[in-house]
């Protein structure tokens, strides 16, 4: 019954670690929380949630420290901003807001005595095990903030877990809810796998003969015309720039001040450009970019996507040879010299037919092979020998369901438990035939037939059936109403937010999120 609520539990998982991470950034000591050098200018702003503006520097914090954290993991920027990184953190601001203004509103206030008690419990304010006030005098004071901000601060956290805590509280379910979840979601298997993907043969496909390609595509004309529209993407080039560029480094969080010194720094170096230094030679000496300060500041062939928008709009309005003036970012600033410039080019299907039309000639022939050999791995088991054996799994530390690398051989692969309810067979992807043909063997046994799963086959064996008994959900009956529970949770948080949203009125700065993002 579990696995029913996996999908969800982990939306929810996800959000309440997302939401830690920003008690931490926004209210715990190291932080700033909402306190502000100054007014907040329209240009500061990262959304404004019914009103209340959410200021563009705790974005670019929470942002960049979870950012440098998911680096520490091995994720580049790059692959963080295609996990919608932006979007997610923005998300959890506007959310925490929403939710802190729908307990207001209610009247979901903590009291003085629960913030007395999560400022003892605190271990940066204590000594010796104990809350000590001098400590937290001390604390609050290298961190800049005072004690009214900060108390107030926390009982607005406070509140938003109260608010939260309330929602958790109507999460109730009756024994027939229980129970008919259990009988729906009762019938359960465990099973291994082999799985013969097409992309693991084509090393065996025979070079094409002298226009068997060509005789393909005059029979395969739609094949083609259709893998070119849905694939048209893949054959456009976006206009791309080449440019030397310097860059000093000035943190959106850095003061006016600050950032102004460093504007004229690279005011000044413009200028030696501009009297005929070579931007080349003072990239190498200057330049806070340590991608590109040893070439010189040479960027190579860059798209827009690559560049932060305002140095964008600023290159691709200039024309080679021109000189751009200084450009603000959030990160800091930049001084581009244009080299050259591509425009944008999307290649016609004439232009790649034949590239085409040999991709899926080699994709047919190595899915024939692909079958070929599930079929002999389907006959070699039924001789008595085990998925396991005849494909043993890769050796690694790494679980296979985490591993990230594509698979260079078929290896066999065992489930965790799933239940009938599920449209996609874990590890293996969707194939109505071969879940129905899971959930009708009656024990352990290897199945029959060589499925099709996704582009590929696969050959499966049951390893373990569960069917749903009414002695086996007398027995169990405490934790599936746990589960149970914790399911409705989910769902309670999931409408709660919703309607929060909906009745919002929420406008976000998209500008400045890219900009942030993108630098």
């Amino acid at each position: 019954m579990n696995e029913n609520f996996d999908s969800k539990r982990i939306i929810y998982y996800l959000f309440i670690a997302a939401m830690a991470v920003l008690f931490a950034l926004q209210w715990g000591p190291g932080s700033r929380g909402c306190n502000k050098a100054g007014k907040v200018e329209p240009q500061e702003v990262a959304a404004t949630v019914n009103g209340k503006d959410i200021p563009l520097s705790r974005y670019a914090r929470a942002y960049g420290n979870q950012l440098n954290r998911m680096r520490a993991q091995g994720v580049t920027k790059d692959l963080a901003r295609q996990f919608g990184l932006p979007r997610q953190m923005l998300d959890s601001l506007v959310t925490y807001e929403l939710v802190t203004q729908a307990a207001e509103a209610r009247g979901v206030v903590a009291s003085d005595d629960e913030l007395q008690e999560e400022l003892k419990k605190n271990p940066d304010f204590q000594k010796d095990g104990v809350f000590d006030f001098e400590r937290y005098q001390e604390v609050l004071g290298y961190e800049r903030k005072s004690a009214v901000d900060y108390e107030s601060d926390l009982r607005k956290d406070l509140s938003y877990r109260k608010m939260l805590a309330l929602v958790d509280a109507t999460a109730t379910v009756s024994d027939e809810e229980v129970k008919s979840k259990y009988f729906k979601e009762g019938n359960r298997a465990r099973i291994t796998f082999v799985r013969f993907n097409p992309t693991l043969f084509v090393s065996k496909v025979e070079k094409a003969k002298p226009g068997e390609v060509d005789a393909w595509a005059k029979d395969h004309a739609k094949d083609i015309q259709d893998f070119y529209t849905a694939n048209q993407l893949s054959y456009h080039e976006p206009e791309k720039i080449k440019m030397h560029q310097i860059f000093f480094k000035a943190d959106a969080n850095d003061s006016a001040d600050k950032r102004a010194a460093v504007k004229a720094r690279l005011e000044d170096v413009r200028k030696q450009v501009q009297g005929g230094k070579d931007i080349a030679e003072l990239a190498k000496q200057v330049s806070d970019d340590t991608e590109t300060k040893d070439k010189g500041g040479d960027t190579g062939y860059v798209d827009r996507i690559a560049l932060a928008p305002s140095l964008a709009a600023a290159v691709f309005a200039a024309k080679p040879g021109d000189l751009t003036e200084v450009v603000d970012t959030p990160i800091g600033f930049y001084l581009a010299k244009i080299d050259d410039k591509k425009a944008a080019e999307t290649k016609t299907l004439d232009q790649v037919k034949g590239e085409i039309a040999a991709q899926l000639w080699t994709k047919e022939k190595a899915k024939a092979i692909a079958k070929t050999e599930a079929d002999k791995a389907l006959a070699n088991a039924k001789a008595g020998k085990s998925l396991k054996d005849l494909y043993p799994p890769e050796e690694s530390a790494m679980p296979q369901e985490f591993r990230f690398s594509a698979q260079t051989k078929p290896e066999a692969t065992s489930t965790g438990e799933f239940n009938s309810t599920m449209i996609s067979i874990p590890q293996l992807g969707t194939s109505p035939v071969a879940s129905k043909a899971i959930f009708a063997a009656p024990g352990p046994q290897l199945l029959d037939q060589v499925f099709d799963v996704g582009d590929g086959y696969a050959v499966i064996a049951v390893d373990e059936r569960k069917e749903p008994s009414d002695t086996d959900f007398d027995q169990s009956k405490a934790n599936l109403r746990v589960e149970a529970e914790k399911g409705k949770a989910i769902e309670l948080h999931e409408a709660f937010m919703k309607a929060l949203r909906q009745t919002a009125v929420i406008v976000t700065n998209e500008r400045a999120i890219d900009e942030v993002a993108g630098g």
